[in-house]
């Protein structure tokens, strides 16, 4: 059976693109969590480049500021789009071991003006993305936004799409390779909670399965108090922006809108701690559980692991979207993350290393499982979960 958020044309484990563009990359380390390439020149050094935004989550940023009604809205309203932008790519390069070496990012903001506020939308994402490099300069890191592209394109987009590129360097000893092993434990981070850098209350919710969260949540009342904004048959829900999300604690917009956090602070914390207490050689791998969810970490490594993970109750948000949705648990979990926003894979002995990053950033830890040999050709994810036992592929 089709998932409900494949029927809405999304590819939530990026299956296709794999396929499609699996022999045009050039890879020298398959097993790491992106796409690394030793440097021709400098020998001993690598680099990586990668690229992705905040999805279709922007859309409810202008429908948040749309039932403001202030005709001069607060860029504030679109300043976190700069957060999901950003960690979306900064994680995933984070995972493979780049936090030490010089990281540039660049910016793409499609849009169009004549629905909605272009100077407030620049203004929001500028100034954010200016205290994030402050922030993540303030943890040790060698970040540099480059400036980018801004590009009205009222024929192609009805609101906003905004990316952000980065480009890092790293010594290629640096690097977290996915060489996990039967017997390495897997523990994961919340996604959801407040971590000692952030300034209110996370839902978890990250940036992937929002196609599907807005359209089951939102209320199709908004496509025609909004014609302009081109949600037609977008939205099938019963929920307001404003009304209470019972099982967050927020309102529906602010669980919908929170941001993702900036997991290459606590990976790097992380990385340091392990270096300091000679257990860098011990961690075999980290997932950012964006696209893919709880199986993201199957595409980690080359081959011959069965990932055995027990999965807690996920956050409220995920437990409305699924209720909403009717969509089947063992989907959900591939949709979004479901509360364990990073996996971190390897021996026991990094388990106090873990702990103590966990107290020192309010971010909680759980120990999901462990490690075992796969008999069959590459690898497999068993989850237990409290809906059931699930297994991918």
């Amino acid at each position: 059976m089709v998932s409900k958020y494949a029927g809405l044309g999304v590819d939530a484990g990026k299956g296709t693109v794999r396929a499609a563009f699996a022999k045009a990359i050039d890879n020298d380390f398959p097993g790491a969590f992106v796409n690394i390439v030793r440097d021709p020149e400098r020998p001993g050094e690598v680099f990586t480049s990668h690229m992705d935004g905040d999805g279709s989550k922007f859309i409810q940023r202008v429908l948040y500021c749309r039932k403001g009604g202030d005709p001069n809205p607060d860029p504030r309203f679109f300043s976190p789009a700069a957060d999901d932008a950003l960690s979306m790519n900064t994680s995933d390069i984070a995972a493979a071991g780049f936090v030490s070496g010089v990281i540039t990012i660049t910016d793409i903001l499609n849009v169009s003006r004549f629905h909605v506020p272009k100077r407030e939308i620049m203004n929001g994402i500028a100034e954010r993305l200016a205290s994030l490099r402050d922030l993540y300069r303030e943890h040790g890191f060698k970040i540099y936004f480059l400036g980018g592209e801004t590009a009205d394109l009222p024929d192609q987009v009805g609101t906003a799409t905004f990316d952000v590129n980065v480009h890092a360097r790293a010594r290629e000893e640096d690097l977290i390779l996915g060489n996990v092993q039967p017997g390495d434990r897997i523990w994961g981070f919340a996604s959801d909670g407040q971590a000692t850098w952030e300034e209110s209350e996370n839902s978890g919710i990250m940036s992937n399965g929002h196609t599907l969260a807005a359209t089951c949540i939102l209320s199709s009342s908004y496509e025609h108090e909004y014609p302009d904004l081109r949600l037609k048959n977008q939205y099938r829900g019963r929920y307001k922006l404003s009304d209470p999300c019972e099982r967050t604690g927020m309102t529906i917009a602010a669980a919908l809108t929170s941001p993702t956090r900036q997991w290459p602070i606590l990976i790097k914390m992380i990385i340091d701690k392990a270096k300091e207490r000679g257990l860098f050689d011990r961690l075999h791998g980290i997932t950012i559980n964006t696209g893919g969810g709880a199986t993201k970490c199957i595409h980690l490594g080359t081959g011959g692991i069965i990932y055995n993970k027990y999965i807690p109750k996920p956050p409220g948000i995920f437990t409305l979207i699924q209720a909403e949705s009717g969509e089947a648990w063992c989907d959900m979990f591939q949709d979004f993350n479901c509360g364990i926003g990073i996996d971190v894979i390897g021996d026991k002995a990094l388990e106090p290393v873990l702990k103590e990053i966990s107290l020192a950033t309010r971010v909680r830890l759980h120990d999901l499982g462990i490690c075992e040999e796969n008999d069959s050709e590459g690898n497999r994810v068993v989850i237990e979960t409290p809906f059931g036992q699930f297994t991918y592929p």
